[in-house]
């Protein structure tokens, strides 16, 4: 899955370095307006547990702002035979992602998102 993962990263065009970091270490780095960050650690802990819930990869985080604060957890399937259809919708701009309402934590949930890239930094754009 972390192979999947990274051929993910490189089909949405994510900085170069935060690619190199994840394949050699496996972290997991945050796209936060026009920059990275680190993951807080209570996202991390989220993220994890979710994980090893669903059988799921989470291999990047967007932080979002839309009159809500939400940390979207971009994810590989568990399901090999979803990968085809997953790797579709990001050649439209689209992907699987785990979204944490930290607001409203009951309107947390699993989904696809729009994205959009600047200079190798992703932002939600729906």
């Amino acid at each position: 899955m972390k192979n999947e993962a990274i051929r993910r990263m490189e089909s949405l065009k994510i900085r170069e370095d935060v690619i190199a970091d994840y394949k050699e270490t496996g972290k997991i780095w945050c796209s936060d307006k026009d920059k990275i960050t680190d993951v807080p650690e209570d996202i991390l802990r989220e993220i994890n547990r979710w994980e090893a819930q669903f059988g799921n990869l989470v291999y990047h985080v967007i932080r979002g702002y839309f009159g809500y604060s939400t940390y979207e957890c971009l994810s590989v399937s568990r399901y090999k035979e979803d990968w085809g259809y997953e790797r579709e919708l990001i050649d439209d701009s689209w992907v699987m992602s785990y979204s944490i309402n930290m607001d409203r934590p009951c309107y947390t949930e699993s989904g696809s998102i729009k994205v959009e890239n600047k200079d190798g930094v992703l932002m939600r754009i729906n």
